[in-house]
């Protein structure tokens, strides 16, 4: 059993102040003072910043800017910060394995959120001014042919999962996890999910998309299930405008369809979501992702000089890349 939380009230605004391990835990686990909410929100903040230098990186090129942005704006920041807070990120982040039947179910999962998030979309269309439907379509990343098409749809369907689930449910969501109730965390972080896509016309699709990946992993303790579910939505959203051969978003469905596509859906997820429960019967306690790089510190403040230097080689080579793309695109 975890140890139960401990702390003196000093702790809580001059680092987090560790119990000492419990004998009966995994090595180098422990438990804290539950964080505040502004460690999530000054984490969120220092997304939104690097958020400005994905622009840069995707406006220097769509493909490799977008694969920048997943790794060095969302990833890295990530893992520098659980690890540079004492923490090991493989626990933080609920890299952790699951079971086979939940990434499989977590699958079928994704390919029905994509039908509710779809109608839920058309909603949004329908009630928002067309200017903004058209400023905010996504459906011209897609455009153009080519191998380069696919690899924006392969990066898409593969590294934006990974990469997003393991910050909005991996790190976010389990800081939220610490001092809130799993469905308040869960909330919250598909909030900020939806957030930093910047998008108010997917901005309703992207919450509920996001309530759902959140409960996936909270169930499982892991994200691959969550991961899984949204590599499925991405995949076959992408598909879906490749194999319709437009460039531009199709006019929104009338209200009635879109109400007969949201019932499809959820006709679809809710068994799912039973079957989900079915093979995740005890989601593990938010304690087991506090797990100490060394024990003998007793606070998960964070600190650069915790930083790995394999964390801080992973910054400047965003750096050096990000140059890369700027000046390359300045040269053609």
């Amino acid at each position: 059993m975890p140890a139960s939380y401990s702390g003196s009230a000093a702790g809580r605004g001059a680092g987090i102040i560790l119990a000492p391990v419990d004998p009966e835990s995994p090595a180098g686990a422990t438990s804290a003072t539950p964080p505040e909410g502004k460690s999530a929100w000054a984490f969120f903040g220092v997304l939104v910043l690097l958020a400005l230098a994905g622009v840069v990186a995707q406006a220097s090129s769509r493909l490799l800017g977008f694969a920048w942005t997943e790794i060095f704006a969302l990833l890295a920041p990530a893992l520098v910060a659980a690890a540079g807070s004492n923490l090991r990120p493989a626990a933080y982040l609920r890299l952790g394995p699951a079971r086979p039947a939940a990434i499989a179910i977590g699958v079928l999962t994704g390919a029905a959120g994509f039908l509710v998030a779809g109608a839920v979309m058309t909603f949004a269309m329908r009630l928002l001014p067309e200017s903004w439907v058209r400023a905010f379509d996504v459906s011209r990343l897609l455009a153009g042919t080519g191998w380069r098409v696919w690899a924006f749809v392969v990066a898409a369907s593969l590294l934006a999962p990974a990469c997003e689930e393991i910050v909005f449910r991996g790190y976010l969501q389990t800081t939220f996890a610490l001092s809130r109730p799993p469905a308040a965390a869960i909330l919250l972080a598909a909030l900020l999910f939806a957030g930093i896509h910047l998008d108010p016309v997917r901005f309703p699709a992207l919450v509920v998309l996001g309530t759902l990946y959140g409960w996936l992993a909270w169930r499982a303790g892991s994200v691959w299930p969550a991961v899984a579910a949204h590599a499925a939505n991405n995949a076959t959203a992408s598909l879906a405008f490749l194999l319709r051969g437009e460039a531009a978003a199709p006019p929104p469905a009338p209200m009635a369809g879109a109400a007969q596509l949201l019932a499809l859906g959820l006709g679809a997820l809710l068994p799912l979501l039973a079957a989900y429960r079915a093979v995740t019967p005890h989601p593990p306690p938010v304690e087991a992702a506090i797990a100490l790089r060394d024990p003998s510190r007793p606070s998960i403040r964070f600190s650069l000089a915790l930083v790995p230097p394999r964390h801080a080689a992973l910054w400047l080579a965003g750096v050096a890349s990000l140059g890369a793309l700027v000046l390359g695109s300045a040269l053609r």
